[in-house]
Formats: C-alpha cells, structure tokens, sequence
C-alpha cells in the first residue's frame, strides 16, 4: 500500500453482508480506489450471504459464537483483531457499524489518534447489565470523539442529538446504489400475481394478517418471501407455512430461501409485482429511511404496500409509487391489493415512476456523497 492510497477499515461485531448500506458505501469507495477491510463475525441465520467480490475490499470474519461464556472470550478475540488491524493501519480511517464495536472506535479515537465515523443502522435497546452499560458508554464517548456520527433516520439522528449535543451528524437513507435499478417486463395482466417480502422474518415486519389476507384474494395472487430468521425469531418461517396451511391458502405461500447475494436477491424480486413493507402497530421505532424494503422495491419495479399511518403515507403518498392499508386487517391488505389488480393502467404507472424515482435521486450515491466528502477530506 502506497502512502498516497485511501484505505477504510469498517467494524461491526456482526457479518456485515447483513447491511446493505455497508456494501453500498464499500461499493462506492472501492470503485474510486479505496482499500476497503472489514472486520466482523460470522452470524446465525447469515451463514450463506456474501458480500460480492472487489479487488479492493477484502473480509476478515471470525466463527460465529452462541450467547453463553464462551462468547465472552470470543468478543474479547474481536476487539483484539480489530484494534490489532487499526495498529497495523494507522492511517485508515475507522467505520464503526454497531454498539458492540462502539468501544473499539472509542479507543482509536481517543487513544490512537485515528479518523473514526459511527454508523448506527439500529438503535440499541436500553442497557440491562453492567456489559451493556459499559457499551452505551463507550457509545456516549464516542458520540464526541467521533468525526461524524450517521443515521439512516431523521428522527433517529435527532433524538440522538438532544442526548449527545456535541456530536456532528448527517443522516444517509438506506437507499440502494443506482446500479439495482431493473424493470423487467411491463407487468400488465401478469398471471399469477406475485407479492414480495425479503429482509429479516419476523412478525412485527410481515405481519401473519398477510398470509390470511389471501383468502380475500383471486387464487392467482402468491406470496413469495427470502430471508433468514433471527435470534429472536427462530421457528417463524415454520410458522407461517403451518398457518397458510390452516388458512387453506398453502399451494399460495412460497419460501425463497436465504439468497447469497443482493444481485441474486434482486433477479428474483424483479419478476415480482407488490413489494410488502408493513410493520404491525407495536412497532414504534421510526423506519422510512431506515428500512431498505421499501427502496430495494421501488428499484425492482414494484409498488409498495406501506402502513397507513402518517410516518409512511406523507413520505411515500406524494409520490405515487405506495398503496396503505392497515396491517393488522387481512380485509385492509386483501382490499388495497385488489384495487391494484383490477386498475393495471394505474399499477403500471406506478411502476414506471417507481424506477424512474430511483433513477433520478433516491439512490445510494446521493445519499452518501456528503459522508464521502468527509471521508475523503
């Protein structure tokens, strides 16, 4: 490495394929000649996705551990490789992705004089122990020693400013790169009808309602869904099936699997028709920006299927790329879908501004210019 190339070293105590958003930025700076490494751990449910091959960007994962003591010793043998490989690269800049690395981006910025930037993709829950309250610590510290802190929410970036009001922030939508944009055929009078889920299943984000929603629906309109359970949500998948069985609407509900890649996942979302983006009432956490679904369809080429509450509605509504309905109604959801099936002139319009949304501005590469102006400063 030459002393005038730019190399990033990105932290997360998680296997970043899981994030979208750090393959982007890694995409984007790889491209412009950056030697990109991540430091992270293998993780359940992620063992087959992959971050897509670049000559610059290079993985360094550790085996996944279980909860118990071992993984104790498995978390300190990862702040050891990451601070390991910081002091190896000193002038890297340092791209902390999650609480449990907050305490590795506050040692290299306090005490290793480096670069840092903190990525919060998601908010940590409230500290219940001593470990989880040294790690919010090391996040407050790090809120100040930190060059930018980055949100992919706005409300999420503000509430974070009314605690630590000396950080410097800037909020990066999840958005996906200009690249993902696809349109296969025009979708009009398609048979069978095809809704789409892919992300983390669990029911607070595809609501059951959806699968009972069929039944309201013409035989032809199928749900497909890929993703990989969490820790929190072992069985769901199970579940599910068994309840579309009951519902008598089984030969209708399709599993897709854990896709390697976000290429793969979106060759197979693109001949879909009605990307599903629902979050049952008790999910309060602010998620228009932070939710890569809604965007990850639009470039698909399909139309959304949103929560009809004002964070989604005023968001989405002016654009017209989205149908509401409420999520925890299968009467709600059967009648927003109808009303797309039986209108193919307005459905296809709304496809049509859905990519051309995402050609013009909603894409990763607008979102991430200011935070590369930074980085690159």
């Amino acid at each position: 490495m030459t002393a005038n190339t730019k190399s990033i070293i990105y932290i997360q105590y998680t296997n970043p394929a899981a994030f979208p958003p750090l393959e982007n930025s890694s995409r984007i700076l790889a491209e412009c000649g950056w030697q990109v490494e991540f430091i992270g751990t293998e993780a359940l449910g992620l063992e087959d996705i992959k971050l897509p091959s670049h000559p610059n960007i290079k993985v360094d994962l550790i085996p996944f551990c279980p909860p118990g003591l071992k993984q104790k010793v498995h978390y300190f043998v990862f702040l050891l490789r990451a601070l390991m490989g910081i002091a190896r690269n000193r002038d890297s800049v340092i791209y902390v992705s999650d609480l449990f690395s907050s305490p590795v981006g506050w040692i290299a910025a306090r005490f290793l004089g480096v670069r840092v930037f903190y990525h919060e993709h998601d908010t940590p829950d409230v500290p219940k122990t001593n470990f989880t309250r040294m790690l919010h610590w090391t996040r407050k510290e790090l809120s100040q020693s930190a060059e930018l802190c980055i949100f992919p929410q706005r409300e999420r970036a503000q509430l974070f400013l009314s605690r630590f009001s000396d950080s410097k922030l800037a909020v990066c939508f999840n958005m996906p790169l200009k690249s993902s944009v696809r349109l296969c055929s025009s979708g009009e009078g398609d048979r069978p009808f095809y809704l789409w889920y892919h992300g983390s299943l669990l029911e607070e984000r595809l609501p059951i309602e959806v699968v009972q929603a069929l039944k309201y629906l013409p035989d032809h309109v199928i749900l497909k869904f890929a993703g990989y359970e969490t820790l929190s949500s072992k069985g769901f998948i199970d579940r599910l099936l068994q309840y579309s069985h009951t519902c008598g609407v089984r030969d209708r509900v399709e599993y897709c699997g854990v896709l390697e890649t976000r290429d793969s996942l979106f060759q197979l979302a693109q001949t879909c028709h009605l990307g599903l983006s629902l979050f049952r009432r008790t999910f309060v956490e602010p998620m228009v920006g932070a939710s890569n679904k809604p965007f990850d369809y639009l470039a698909c080429g399909m139309p959304l299927l949103i929560n009809d509450t004002p964070e989604w509605t005023h968001f989405f509504g002016p654009w017209g790329v989205a149908k509401s309905c409420n999520p925890e109604s299968p009467e709600s959801i059967a009648s927003a879908i109808r009303g797309l099936i039986e209108n193919p002139e307005e459905y296809q319009q709304m496809r049509n501004r859905a990519v051309q949304k995402i050609s013009s501005d909603w894409d990763y590469e607008s979102q991430f210019a200011p935070i590369k102006k930074i980085l690159e400063a």
